[in-house]
Order: structure tokens, then sequence, then C-alpha cells
């Protein structure tokens, strides 16, 4: 395995698994905190290349590398920044750029996938409540099962983080990166994803989207609400925030391991008011 030093290279992008380094003017290394996450790494070069075969403009995966004590997945990534930073930097193209962005999301939601492709959303939230299971009430649990087993089925693809550091400009166009978590299904689940990021980290930990995306929580409900808005979907419908909960506490829970947090407490509490509500 191809061995490389990061030392000096300049950080292009943070995740909740690790950072992303530039190794030369053509190649990047999204090196991960962790080495056990090697299998998530095979995921993603997978899932990119399937992506790049049906023709989504994403980054083209060269391989695996070994980085001091964990690992990282090589990218070719020429002359690309993410639409964050895009955004803090030309506030006055705010309404162009999430224009192209809500386009952007509505064409990769049409690219249908073959059966097995990819992983069936539905499934992928199943496992999202069993992975918590612990934390929730039966009742919750249930509702919640219920209400995924209940979206028909779609062959169409949803990225499940398809916010704006994950899109990346380059030479005026966008392309995705983060491939990790593609799957195919309804775009309720796009939306849900986008509701946890834009809306539900904001809600239960202020501040979230300054520290993570780089925009303010203002700008972050701007995005999330004009992209719905073109994109034809009710930002606030109940399920988008059913799911999107049930997201942002698997995301708590699971992958930044903080189950026991007054986030949620607090993400459980609007579960409970939403299915009161409904009732």
């Amino acid at each position: 395995m191809r061995e490389i030093n990061i030392e000096g290279c300049q950080v292009i992008g943070t995740g909740a698994f690790g950072k992303v380094y530039r190794i030369d003017a053509d190649t990047v290394v999204k090196v991960y905190d962790n080495p056990s996450n090697l299998p998530l790494i095979e995921t993603e070069q997978e899932r990119s290349r399937r992506a790049f075969i049906k023709g989504i403009p994403t980054a083209i995966p060269f391989g695996i590398a070994k980085v001091g004590d964990t690992y990282g997945s090589i990218f070719e990534l020429i002359d690309a920044r993410n639409c964050s930073d895009f955004l803090i930097s030309h506030p006055e193209k705010f309404d162009s750029i999430v224009s192209e962005y809500a386009d952007f999301i509505m064409r990769f939601n049409a690219v249908q996938s073959e059966p097995g492709e990819f992983p069936d959303a539905r499934e992928v939230y199943v496992n999202y409540l069993e992975d918590i299971r612990d934390k929730l009430p039966e009742k919750i649990y249930t509702s919640l099962l219920d209400l995924v087993r209940s979206i028909p089925e779609s062959r169409g693809l949803v990225h499940g983080d398809i916010q704006v550091k994950n899109i990346m400009l380059s030479n005026k166009e966008m392309f995705l990166i983060d491939m990790n978590t593609i799957s195919a299904g309804s775009n309720l689940f796009e939306f849900a994803g986008l509701y946890r990021t834009y809306i539900a980290f904001n809600d239960f930990d202020p501040g979230n989207s300054d520290r993570f995306l780089g925009i303010s929580e203002n700008i972050a409900r701007k995005i999330y609400y004009r992209t719905s808005e073109l994109c034809g979907v009710e930002a606030n419908s109940r399920d988008i925030q059913l799911l999107g909960l049930l997201s942002f506490l698997h995301v708590v829970i699971i992958e930044i391991s903080l189950p026991d947090s007054f986030m949620v407490r607090l993400a459980v509490d609007k579960l409970r008011q939403l299915l009161i509500s409904a009732i």
C-alpha cells in the first residue's frame, strides 16, 4: 500500500471522520481519524466508482494509502473549492448558487439505479433505528419503523449528505464528494439529511453550522428552505422532520459517540411532540 506523508500539506476540508489534504496540484487524500475506518474507505471508493460510471460528477478515486497510523482515500481534485467557501466569499451570489445547487440535487435524485446497485435507503434508516433502539421509547421506535417501511420504493439516487460542504465547484461546475452514504430511494431521505444538517444540528447544538459548515445558522436555514422550495419539497413536512431527527440521533449517538448528551434528550422530545401532534 502506498504511504503518504501529509506533513506541511494544506487542509482543504474537515468532516466527521477526518480531514482532506491537498498533496499535489491534482490530488487530495481524505485521511480518516480511526484506522478501523478502512472498510468505510473501501465502501466510499466503490460507491464513488459506481456513481461516476452512471454519469454523476464526482471526484475520481485512485486508491487507498497508509497515512501514519491510519488510512486515507486518494482522489483526483483539480482546481476545486467547496460550495460553502464560495458562499462565504461571494454572498452577493447566494441566489444564483442556491438555484444551481437545487437543480444539481434534482438532477442527482433523478438518476436511476439498478436493483442491488446501491443500498435501499429504507433499509439504511431501518438500520439507523436498530442501532439506537435502546435510546428510544418503544412507541417512538414503532412509529418511526412504520414510517420508514411505508415510504414507496424508488430507485432514484440519494446522496444522504448533500450539504454545501460536500459540493465542490470546479470551472463553475458542481460535483459531489463523500460518496460513502449514497443509496437508492425517495428524495424524502435526501431532504431528511439536509434537515439534519441545516436545521436539527443548529436547533440542538447552537453554532454548529458555524463550526462545521463555516456558515451562520441564518444562512444554513436560508439554504435549506430556499432549496426545498426550488425542489418542490415541503421543507417542514412531518415525515422529513421525523426522518431527519432519526438521522440526527444516529449521528450523535453512533458516529460521534454522545449517547447521553442533552442533544439526544432534546431530539427525542421533539420526536415525541411530532408524533403526538399527528394523532
